[in-house]
């Protein structure tokens, strides 16, 4: 099951989607309609992409990996896989031994084999496609071994070894071979081949061919497309407005849910309802427009648990969702890394904690949650509310203040920032005027853009701001933050958007990523901790809770505080109440 920490992350569609589902009993009165809100489009459900939270939860209905993650139990439990695997050290690799469960199949009754996952791995690590997160996620594995004797045996080959590759290795989403390849283009290209650092591999004819095939927009807007061994299919996508699937009238896990909880498919029918706006969702909400509202800001939270508590159940476990104010350090501007530690003291942390979550939120000095005591970084301090020393951290960065402004010698413009973020998005317009009021007091004027989503995410990638919020998607699994932090994620085909980096801290993190010895790697996290807390690409506000608000119309919700914060899947109509 991707978590959005694969993202740790752009195809949109101008048009609706529509596809037929035959009723069946999976499909009966008793299989119900459940309707969630989302702040935004998934953007795109290119299994291979992701570009958001949003696009992982939907690709977990269609697609399934190896392994899912149990939320409440925080562990990975088998999905697609009939078992965990078995690993082997031997030498510099590590062997994971899997099996398919022998009643997997695909949508046109072929049995999923091993060598779907072998195109899987192929297709995650062809050049050309826009597979960078996913790659990232799998570059430890360096060879597939089919097993001669049983189609659904295979064995993953695997560069030295790290306590998370048996987790990691079961997190990406198999793909049917006979839809997105029919060709079989791929399949004479050895895995080896393609997880080479050779640029010649891409013009290989093959190669070629293939990728100007995956990488046609309309094919991941086409629900036959959209169709993996998960048991939701694709039956219509308004582009901004909502998406819906519906459960596969014959699914090969059906009837299995009772001995295998992570199989489970309750709803009959999901719908995403996509609403930027918090008032018009809490609106809609209280209508009975929807029945699953995550993520909510903390003032409507309060307030409906104080006037609708008979007709919703509130959930707020702790996440792994962490606010940040990050910072573009490839700005001229924000190129002195003081001047960024100055703009660190510029926050009001315990006033945005209670205008934005209620008292609800932790602080953290890093992107890893104090609750992880094993790898928090607690030598640290708490960065203080501290606007003189801020203005003396400018001055130490070559600033003066004159009338007119923060000004450096030879420079003809005085220091002013403009700070990016979702319109719409309550806590952080609140964030957002608390901050632009902090720094008006030491004379540093800082603009508001709310921009539209999809706007923003364009601007982020290509560098074009100095200072953004945004939320970042974490787990206590795995701490790979390459595709957050290392060079090669900058641009378009990652996720760092600080574009913060340089040859040391790249070593820092492929060291990390690396490490077998689980005391070095604390003493990694610490130092990665300590480099990011000097540096400052970005600084953390608060990790703020899951608060959840479901109908009461529902039981078995799950919550946790994984990414999406509740098990979808497993909801099935509550009791009718006398």
């Amino acid at each position: 099951m991707l978590r959005s920490a694969a993202i740790w992350g752009l195809l949109s569609g101008i048009f609706g989607l529509a596809a037929c589902s035959p009723s069946s009993s999976s499909q009966s009165a008793g299989a119900p309609t459940v309707r969630v809100c989302w702040p935004r489009d998934p953007e795109s459900l290119n299994p291979v992409t992701l570009p958001n939270a949003y696009a992982v939860q939907a690709n977990n209905l269609l697609y399934q990996s190896l392994l899912t993650v149990d939320g409440p139990a925080r562990r990975h439990v088998p999905w697609l896989a009939a078992t965990l695997p078995a690993v082997e050290r031997r030498d510099s690799l590590t062997y994971l031994r899997y099996r398919l469960h022998p009643r997997a199949t695909w949508d046109n009754g072929q049995p999923i084999l091993a060598q779907d996952v072998a195109f899987t791995l192929k297709v995650l690590n062809c050049p050309g496609l826009p597979n960078e997160g996913l790659r990232g996620l799998v570059s430890f594995i360096r060879d597939v071994q089919l097993d001669a004797a049983d189609p659904r045996r295979f064995t993953l080959v695997c560069r030295g070894y790290a306590p998370e590759y048996r987790d990691n290795s079961g997190e990406f989403p198999i793909l049917p071979e006979y839809l997105i390849d029919p060709q079989g283009r791929l399949r004479p290209v050895p895995l080896q081949l393609l997880t080479r650092a050779d640029s010649s591999v891409a013009r290989l004819a093959p190669i070629r061919a293939f990728q100007q095939e995956f990488n046609q927009p309309a094919r991941w807007r086409d629900p036959r497309t959209l169709r993996g061994s998960g048991p939701y299919q694709l039956a219509t996508w308004q582009v901004g407005q909502q998406l819906a699937f519906t459960r596969k009238p014959h699914w090969w896990a059906d009837n299995l849910a009772a001995t295998t909880p992570a199989l489970a498919a309750e709803p009959g029918r999901i719908e995403f309802h996509v609403i930027p706006n918090p008032a018009t969702a809490l609106l809609a909400l209280r209508r009975n427009e929807l029945d699953v509202y995550p993520h909510m800001p903390g003032p409507d939270f309060a307030r409906l648990q104080a006037t609708d508590s008979t007709r919703f159940r509130f959930y707020s476990p702790a996440s792994y969702r962490v606010v940040v104010l990050e910072m573009n350090v490839q700005q001229p501007r924000l190129r002195e890394t003081r001047t960024r530690q100055a703009l660190a003291h510029l926050i009001d942390y315990d006033q945005l904690l209670r205008a934005t979550q209620y008292g609800q939120g932790q602080r953290s000095t890093g992107l890893i949650s104090p609750r992880e005591k094993w790898a928090y970084h607690d030598s640290l301090p708490l960065r203080p509310y501290a606007p003189p020393r801020a203005a003396a951290l400018l001055r130490q960065a070559g600033w003066q203040q004159t009338a007119e402004g923060w000004r450096r010698p030879q420079q003809p413009q005085p220091l002013t920032l403009r700070l990016f973020y979702s319109a719409g998005d309550r806590t952080y317009e609140t964030i957002a005027l608390l901050f632009q009021q902090s720094a008006r007091q030491i004379g540093l004027p800082v603009t508001l853009h709310p921009t539209e989503a999809g706007q923003l995410s364009e601007l982020r990638r290509n560098g074009e701001f100095d200072l953004s919020l945004r939320t970042l998607y974490g787990n206590p699994f795995a701490y790979d933050l390459r595709p957050l932090l290392h060079t090669r994620s900058i641009g378009s085909g990652g996720a760092n958007r600080s574009r913060f980096g340089n040859a040391a801290s790249d070593q820092l993190l492929e060291t990390l990523a690396s490490t077998e010895d689980s005391v070095a790697k604390v003493r990694l996290l610490h130092r990665l901790q300590t480099l990011l807390y000097q540096e400052v690409p970005f600084t953390p506000l608060f990790f703020e809770p899951n608060r959840l608000a479901v109908s009461r119309s529902f039981e078995h919700v799950r919550p946790n505080g994984l990414e999406p914060g509740y098990d979808l899947p497993s909801f099935t109509p509550a009791p009718v109440q006398p």
